[in-house]
């Protein structure tokens, strides 16, 4: 057959009738099948009122076998706002209305490899990248019909909770908010113009210096007053100047603000308006989660006699691990991104027989493609990663030379780029059942002072861990020592206590699962040397003791030694500065802010009130954990 003759017979000619309108349509098979996947996309446009699928399409004469999205004017490239990932996405366009939603091919998120950023955009828009089907509902979620898009105001003479609203402009709405007055017909309501209070920074600067000697009695509260008296009526209550000023009865909360809007938000809330009150979904969300990982890979510095937060996320790294224990989570379906997880594991999968378990009481999608579904009961996460742990620690499948290395040095000398302070003694309660607080050298009359003190061949050494130089310190990862009368143990004895509290038959009961399911995983967990991760994230946090759940499964990780190792769990992630000041960010907010008004006072929220308790715990040396189980410091260092 001649080339003709097969173009011919590919050609479709066809008249169809829309509105009472007659359209002749001729059309290859290569434009209908790019036509018809447009269509189904603008279908759902054109429910938006005064769109016509017809009239869209004769507009860019896609009904003439053109399709318009082969032209880069027709593409923007933007940020999917329907879950947290943030993914990089590219919106196509037709008459100002998005119509169809792709992922962005030069970004790794979306396409792997990515195109290079040398590709022109006129080359670019043929390439689509990946995308979730929450990104391409992106389409319904914008023109949704009930989506609010004017501000609404509770109908003046009705009370909170009837759910009786109206709608006013924007300018009465700002008029209303920054006056205040009678705008609910219940009597005057105070407006952002009497709540900002102070809007002097330097008073700002003396009252919050003072405030905090008050509260470390450094200075008393006669003579505070005595200095601010012509302040003081701007203080929430001269009887307690840490409370702030009335700048703090505002509050700004809002849902998940994702970057460079939370960082604007803090920064017009707290630095501008005076207010410490600037809240986001963290309060509901799963803030245990990165304090369990801030702590868990906390460092002592030394010339600020203080700790210092570590990382806030850390993840598997899946393209090189072996086998992965998903916590709670499910990136087929959650997590952080479906759009590149989902890419990532299954071509693990495939290509190196990546293996993976789901410990979650849902049979979620994830579940159902892994080699392993743990069902275990709501909140038994921390009783299924402690059977785990003595399973491990009764066979001896731990990384022993990891535990052991107590230094930088030492771990130098392992290959490592990480330590732990397993080996660390650990100051006992007077019932020596749980642990205190770190030894020190002050302890027990060693040199140099406020110094980390092991057990070495049976040895008492202080050391500094952090130092590059000097000898590789290898601590007895069991040891028991008395001082003064007062008994100490390692970290590794007191988490091994924990885990011999009970058998394996009671905690696999609370974790409502059977015994050979989590030897099973235990096993495999231990099999592949530093290629094994436990990752957790909402499922086992979010829960009063959600804390103390992320440390038992953290621990998991210490006890194979993966950390900061190829395939093994891998620091970074997240593409922005939540504070705007890191290096080489080209938007540096805070010294974009001279002259900044500052803030003060106690949060109105538990979240910052339950940061600061586990912080105390952190300067202890140990971390209590949930009734009747108490985990010590088994943590990472770098």
């Amino acid at each position: 057959m001649s080339a003709k003759k097969q173009e011919k017979d590919m050609k479709t000619n066809k008249v169809i009738e829309v509105d009472g309108e007659k359209i002749h349509i001729q059309m290859t098979r290569r434009g209908f099948l790019k036509s018809t996947a447009f269509l189904g996309s603008l279908a759902a446009a054109s429910q938006v009122p005064g769109l016509g699928l017809l009239e869209t399409a004769r507009a860019k004469g896609l009904l003439g076998n053109n399709y318009p999205f082969d032209n880069a004017e027709n593409v923007i490239y933007s940020c999917c706002l329907q879950c947290h990932t943030a993914c990089t996405i590219k919106c196509k366009i037709l008459d100002g209305v998005m119509v169809s939603v792709a992922g962005n091919p030069y970004s790794p998120m979306n396409m792997n490899p990515q195109l290079s950023y040398d590709t022109k955009p006129q080359e670019a828009v043929l390439y689509d990248g990946r995308l979730c089907p929450k990104g391409n509902a992106g389409v319904q979620t914008l023109y949704d019909l009930y989506r609010i898009r004017k501000v609404l105001k509770r109908k003046p003479g009705t009370n909170r909770g009837e759910n009786k609203w109206i709608t006013v402009d924007f300018d009465q709405a700002i008029t209303e908010i920054v006056n205040g007055g009678n705008i609910f017909g219940e009597g005057n309501v105070p407006g952002l113009k009497e709540i900002y209070a102070v809007r002097d920074p330097a008073i700002m600067k003396s009252l919050k210096e003072d405030s905090e000697k008050v509260a470390k009695k450094e200075m008393s509260l006669d003579d505070f007053k005595s200095k601010h008296q012509e302040y003081l009526h701007l203080l929430i209550d001269p009887d307690h100047p840490d409370l702030g000023p009335k700048n703090n009865q505002f509050v700004f909360l809002a849902g998940r603000i994702e970057g460079s809007r939370h960082e604007f938000a803090k920064r017009w809330t707290k630095d501008a308006f005076g207010s410490v009150n600037c809240y986001e979904h963290t309060t509901v969300c799963e803030q245990s989660h990165h304090i369990a990982y801030k702590q868990f890979t906390a460092s002592y510095e030394y010339d600020k006699k203080k700790w210092k937060d570590g990382k806030a996320h850390m993840k598997p790294d899946v393209p090189n691990c072996e086998f992965v224990i998903f916590f709670g989570t499910s990136p087929f379906e959650a997590n952080f991104g479906p759009t590149n997880w989902t890419s990532y594991i299954m071509n693990a999968q495939a290509k190196r027989n990546f293996r993976f378990a789901v410990v979650d009481p849902r049979l979620s999608n994830t579940a159902a493609k892994a080699n392993y579904w743990v069902p275990i009961k709501p909140g038994g996460d921390a009783a299924f990663a402690l059977g785990m742990a003595r399973w491990i620690i009764e066979n001896n499948r731990y990384n022993e030379a990891y535990l052991r290395a107590a230094n930088r040095v030492a771990a130098k000398a392992n290959g490592d780029t990480t330590w732990s302070n397993a080996s660390h003694l650990v100051m006992l309660s007077k019932d020596g059942k749980r642990g205190e607080r770190l030894l020190r050298s002050d302890d027990c009359g060693l040199s140099p002072s406020d110094r980390f003190v092991v057990s070495a061949g049976g040895k008492l050494v202080a050391f500094d861990p952090y130092t590059e130089e000097g000898q590789p310190v290898v601590g007895d990862l069991l040891a028991e020592v008395e001082i003064r009368g007062v008994k100490y143990k390692t970290a590794f004895s007191l988490f091994k206590d924990v885990v011999m509290e009970k058998g394996l038959d009671a905690w696999v009961e609370e974790a409502g699962i059977p015994v050979k399911q989590i030897i099973e995983v235990a096993r495999e967990f231990t099999s592949h040397g530093r290629k094994a991760v436990a990752d957790m994230y909402r499922g086992p946090v979010q829960h009063t003791n959600g804390y103390y759940n992320g440390q038992c499964i953290l621990a998991l990780n210490l006890m194979v030694g993966n950390g900061d190792w190829k395939g093994g769990l891998s620091a970074g992630g997240g593409g922005w500065d939540m504070d705007g000041g890191k290096e080489g960010q080209p938007f540096p907010l805070k010294t974009l802010h001279p002259n900044k008004l500052g803030s003060f006072g106690v949060c109105i929220t538990r979240e910052q009130r339950h940061y600061e308790d586990t912080t105390m715990f952190k300067n202890m040396g140990i971390r209590p954990g949930g009734p009747g189980i108490h985990i010590p410091t088994m943590s990472i260092r770098r």
